[in-house]
């Protein structure tokens, strides 16, 4: 009787540890969970597993590569997108890199599932070389808001301009100035020029022809007359060509021609002035020419900026200090400093003023 009592404890014994295990049973509070390590928490969900709720913009080719194109042409090419996400994709701007570069949507609103295009066209006249344009797509996809896209490659020429704009830089009177302009194209091309012309009488172009490496072409001396006035020197060389692409070459001059008076800086900036604490500016003027330079007299044509002149090197340097008074009224600052010497050509510099009064509390902010 005692043996058969004991083999019934036993039993059921074995059977409540059998049910504490069955999978999805729920353990007592503080029990771990099957294959899970004490003070270990239960596994979270996988984010493969979390389904994604929204708009998505998925393009399929967002870089395209034109290859090789000659200066000229256009480049065109469709980039496809796809609604990848469950709600309404909506395009919400489409913005390009440079004004070169034209960017035309089929449709704002792409459905799920469905797919959209962006028609791009990039116009290669004014460019040259390895080329790169963005297209930046602004849209409601929540994990990519802005898509790049990229047309790139080369822009080939049928005749290359070096330098592409004359720079003459700062000349002094009377002293002769050339620089030199190649135009060249491949020699195996029935490309001619025809005609050179210019604008300024102060400048000639002079054509010479020109080899360089494989290509030929014209040299172009462009020089400056020692008789151009002071001042700025602007001029447009304009070449006419064979070329149906580019019948007409424009090359910019530009420079400005100085006397033997240099004034450094030649126009003064007063900037905000505070009123009640007024403002200094410093202005030199330097003699280039072998005569010694003399300066009777510097006027102002505001009564609120006081001029004061410091000769530094005896009829070589001086320095010209500007004041304007802080008790000047608000407003702009609009005038001219005009310095009389003795130059037999530059009898009178002007040096025009400019800048703002405004009231402290304005010029603190």
């Amino acid at each position: 009787m005692r043996f058969r009592t004991a083999a019934l404890v036993l039993t059921a014994l074995f059977s409540l540890a059998h049910l504490s295990i069955v999978p999805g049973a729920p353990a007592e509070p503080g029990t771990p969970a099957v294959g899970q390590t004490e003070g270990e928490a239960p596994d979270s969900p996988s984010p493969a597993t979390v389904a994604f709720t929204g708009p998505r913009m998925q393009v399929d080719k967002p870089v395209f590569d034109f290859g090789q194109v000659e200066q000229g042409d256009k480049v065109t090419h469709a980039f496809r997108f796809t609604n990848q996400g469950n709600r309404d994709l909506r395009v919400q701007s489409v913005k390009t890199s440079c004004g070169c570069t034209a960017a035309v949507i089929a449709a704002d609103t792409i459905p799920p599932g469905t797919e959209g295009s962006i028609q791009a066209t990039f116009d290669t006249k004014r460019f040259a070389g390895q080329k790169a344009k963005n297209i930046r797509v602004h849209t409601n996809d929540p994990l990519n808001p802005v898509t790049t896209l990229t047309l790139q490659g080369e822009i080939t020429t049928e005749v290359q301009v070096q330098p592409a704009q004359v720079y003459l830089g700062r000349i002094q009177r009377g002293v002769p100035t050339t620089r030199t302009v190649n135009v060249l194209y491949d020699q195996n091309k029935t490309f001619e020029i025809t005609h050179i012309s210019n604008d300024h009488p102060a400048i000639s172009v002079q054509a010479e022809d020109a080899r360089v490496k494989g290509k030929k072409g014209k040299a172009l001396q462009v020089s400056v007359s020692k008789t151009a006035r002071r001042g700025p020197l602007n001029d447009t060389i304009t070449i006419t060509t064979t070329s149906p692409k580019r019948p007409s070459i424009s090359i910019p001059v530009v420079g400005s021609i100085e006397g033997d008076v240099i004034v450094l800086p030649s126009q003064v900036s007063f900037g905000v002035v505070r009123q009640g604490v007024g403002q200094t500016r410093t202005v030199r003027i330097k003699n280039r020419s072998a005569q010694p330079l003399s300066i009777g007299q510097v006027r102002s044509s505001l009564a609120s900026v006081v001029p004061e002149l410091t000769e530094v090197t005896p009829g070589k340097e001086f320095s010209l200090r500007l004041h304007i008074s802080g008790d000047t009224e608000p407003g702009k600052i609009r005038g001219n400093i005009e310095v009389l010497t003795d130059h037999p050509e530059e009898k009178q510099l002007t040096i025009p003023l400019f800048g703002l009064v405004a009231a402290g509390r304005q010029a603190s902010r």
